[in-house]
């Protein structure tokens, strides 16, 4: 009885070995695609946090005087950790973008007239965005987002 069992033992020596060598690629690869979605999904939500920071913020700017400077500000300081040289945001109040201290400045304080209730808009782009494995994978760079952008609005204040 001994004997046979030794013997099925050793017919079958090293097949784990070679199922771990075939696979090991596959799991490898599942790993790696697990690492750079999590990168992305990474990415996006601190843009996204950005954005409503600097929404938030440049809504309660109304009876400044630099309510789009003090918003860059916010929006780097919030961004810490992304790379602020690939950020850019737009602002508008309802409707009119706004991109100058003056003009900013003069849509807030007329954003609250008569009981309307106005709109303060930041959007936030982050490009180019970085994969995790840049240039790891021929091919696979061209299935991700080349920038990623977040849009926040919040009533003005």
């Amino acid at each position: 009885m001994m004997r046979s069992v030794l013997r099925i033992d050793r017919k079958h020596r090293g097949t784990a070995t070679v199922e771990f060598a075939l696979l090991s690629p596959f799991l490898l690869l599942l790993a790696l695609g697990v690492a750079e979605f999590g990168w992305l999904i990474i990415n996006s939500v601190m843009v996204t946090n950005v954005a409503a920071s600097g929404a938030r913020f440049f809504a309660g700017q109304r009876g400044t005087t630099t309510p789009y400077s003090d918003t860059n500000t916010q929006i780097k300081a919030s961004a810490s950790s992304l790379k602020s040289s690939n950020l850019s945001y737009a602002t508008s109040v309802g409707n009119a973008s706004c991109s100058t201290d003056t003009t900013c400045a003069l849509d807030l304080n007329n954003a609250v007239k008569n009981g309307a209730v106005t709109s303060a808009t930041v959007t936030v782009t982050y490009s180019p965005y970085k994969p995790l494995l840049a240039g790891a994978f021929p091919g696979v760079s061209n299935l991700l987002p080349q920038s990623l952008s977040a849009t926040a609005v919040e009533r003005v204040q």
